[in-house]
């Protein structure tokens, strides 16, 4: 097996296809091998009979805490990779036949705000916090701004992107990010029985991603997404966000050690 197939399980039962993030050791950052797993992930769903997917995390503190920074910061060949599994993945969420549902609780960062943001259904627990953490390298997250506008306005996706705001669980119910939130406390079980709700529904959730894609049609968002794509190599690229970036990955080394 590939890093990226230990990275994402992929496990399908009775027209479900459950894709897990699986790298807690990294806070589930995705790197370029994980991005590629999930959109093939995605993109074969269909052709199988699939009529749900469902996107969780197998650690039971933390849903993913964005790109691994520690592999694009390697060489321009390893961020050009990232940028465009982020670009093919989001392409393939925009305009995949099935309704997307996600189960969330603790840190979704970055890469895992757009995954969510993609999604059709949020389940969460009251400890997920969304952040879009990358102005506090000088670096503006034109991707995630991209994902957040598939659910709410521009204005508001700019404010979140530029402030860095921490946003709780409720509040991102209420600009309509998240969908449940469920206790935390005993949150797997209280999870297992809202994702039963939403099976047992699954021909209404049909006809919801029907209407979306009829209402937002894919090619506009795939359109815009490939459009601001460079100006995220753009922003990287700039004199020193790379060297805070390293200096940041040096102090979470040292503090791991000590």
């Amino acid at each position: 097996m590939t890093d990226a197939a230990n990275h994402v399980l992929v496990q399908d039962a009775d027209g479900i296809r459950t894709l897990t993030l699986n790298r807690a050791a990294k806070a589930n950052a995705l790197n370029a091998g994980m991005l590629a797993a999930l959109r093939r992930a995605i993109d074969g769903a269909p052709d199988l009979g699939i009529g749900l997917i469902v996107l969780r995390s197998a650690s039971p503190s933390l849903f993913c805490a964005g790109g691994d920074i520690e592999e694009f910061v390697q060489s321009p060949e390893l961020l050009e990779a990232q940028g465009v599994g982020l670009r093919e993945l989001m392409g393939a969420m925009a305009s995949c036949p099935c309704p997307i549902l996600a189960v969330a609780r603790g840190k979704a960062a970055g890469a895992g705000v757009i995954l969510l943001a993609m999604t059709d259904i949020v389940i969460g627990a009251s400890d997920l916090t969304l952040a879009c953490p990358e102005i506090a390298f000088n670096m503006y997250p034109v991707m995630v701004q991209a994902a957040l506008q598939t659910k709410v306005s521009a204005a508001r996706a700019r404010q979140l992107c530029l402030s860095g705001q921490l946003l709780k669980a409720e509040p991102a119910r209420e600009l309509g990010l998240v969908t449940d939130v469920l206790a935390a406390d005993g949150f797997d079980q209280l999870a297992a029985d809202r994702v039963a709700f939403y099976v047992a529904r699954r021909e209404a959730l049909a006809i919801a991603r029907k209407a979306r894609l009829q209402l937002e049609p894919p090619d506009l968002a795939i359109g815009r997404i490939a459009a601001l794509e460079p100006l995220m190599h753009e922003n990287f690229a700039r004199p020193g966000v790379r060297e805070t970036i390293q200096a940041y990955l040096a102090n979470m080394r040292a503090r791991r050690a000590s």
